[in-house]
């Protein structure tokens, strides 16, 4: 495609595949789009709303043949249905934590590890959700603090799996890290039951005997042939941390195998989204901003970023709650602050720039 002047056209005659000559504002300071944005409908659906009259573009010496080809500009203007691509993956998830259940019953009963069982089980969910951030961020939203250790192996198996595919993993690597993921806590079918059933914070001797389960975990697969070393290694190592003041071996950041380092970023984000016996869980957008004020510097910081970037894809018309419980609509979201977007509120109609708003946060994505 080639580009040649800049051209001043009212907002109305916009269409997607035109590039910005300049940045656009709108009610602050900030960019509303930048220059050299390629339009999609999401940005068409922002100058309507924002009532923008008037736009810069440069004009594309294609457009005859773009205009002629209506299928090239009906793939960009149709979306996915998110209500329906949300409910099939809430299924799959369902399903996955209920055979996993099963599963480490078994366990707990003294059966061995049966890998090809767990990955029939959790394989259709980690696939789904590699690839659909926006399932990721909702998640949590269903989990049971009564069936903690299911809903956490298999929340584990999708973000780790998923955080491996925005690192470029190839995809079936990426699903031996989901693997990881869902093994991580098969250890705990060592542990006693009156410990993970407690409804409250451990003792030390309690909590002494609780990290034992990596070690556990470790023992149960290193004889099974179909593990291979780096899940062994992320099932052993997913509690350690960079600077050597995890456990069980207290193993720094330079000798932790890749997958431990994504195994340990994504499970503490998903053990702090999750309900507990003896506290709440907090909204995945507020774990995030912790994470982006640096607050656990035992992680590796590539990592952290990736799963900010890749949760807080909002797009124009996302439905949001925020944390005084209004229901707003996103309307524009600045790069260098993924979790403070500009949202229009249901209720009054007015618009409020969350950058400006430190008091609120989003709780959750809403997809009715």
């Amino acid at each position: 495609m080639k580009w040649g002047t800049m051209m001043i056209i009212h907002s109305s005659a916009a269409r997607a595949g035109q590039v910005l000559a300049a940045d656009l504002f709108g009610r602050t300071n900030h960019p509303m789009i930048r220059k050299n944005t390629v339009l999609t409908a999401e940005h068409l659906d922002i100058l309507s709303l924002f009532i923008i009259k008037e736009i810069e573009i440069l004009s594309d010496t294609s457009d005859k043949k773009q205009a002629a080809d209506p299928n090239s500009q009906k793939s960009q203007l149709t979306p996915d249905n998110p209500s329906k691509m949300h409910s099939h993956f809430l299924t799959l998830y369902k399903e996955a934590v209920k055979q996993y259940k099963v599963l480490f019953t078994n366990w707990e009963a003294g059966a061995p590890i049966d890998a090809l069982s767990l990955r029939k089980a959790i394989v259709h969910v980690v696939e789904k959700g590699m690839d659909h951030p926006g399932e990721i961020s909702n998640m949590q939203q269903i989990t049971n603090r009564d069936d903690y250790l299911a809903y956490h192996a298999v929340s584990l198996a999708v973000f780790s799996a998923f955080i491996a595919r925005r690192l470029g993993y190839p995809r079936g690597e990426c699903l031996q890290i989901g693997m990881a993921g869902a093994l991580c806590d098969c250890g705990m079918s060592r542990i006693s039951p009156a410990i993970l059933k407690k409804k409250g914070p451990l003792n030390p001797q309690e909590l002494k005997e609780m990290k034992q389960h990596s070690i556990h975990g470790y023992n149960l697969l290193k004889k099974l042939p179909a593990i291979k070393e780096g899940v062994l290694l992320g099932v052993l190592q997913h509690h350690e941390r960079e600077d050597g003041s995890g456990y069980p071996l207290k193993v720094p950041g330079s000798k932790l195998h890749p997958y431990s380092r994504i195994l340990a970023v994504a499970d503490v984000y998903i053990a702090m989204t999750s309900e507990r016996s003896y506290r709440t869980k907090l909204s995945p957008f507020k774990v995030i901003e912790l994470m982006m004020k640096d607050q656990f510097g035992q992680f590796d910081p590539g990592i952290i970023r990736v799963i900010t970037d890749g949760l807080t894809i909002f797009s124009a018309g996302s439905k949001v709650r925020l944390s005084n419980g209004q229901i707003g609509l996103i309307v524009f979201k600045e790069d260098s602050y993924p979790t403070r977007p500009i949202v229009q509120l249901h209720q009054s109609e007015d618009i409020i720039s969350l950058m400006e708003r430190k008091d609120l946060y989003i709780e959750e994505t809403l997809y009715y």
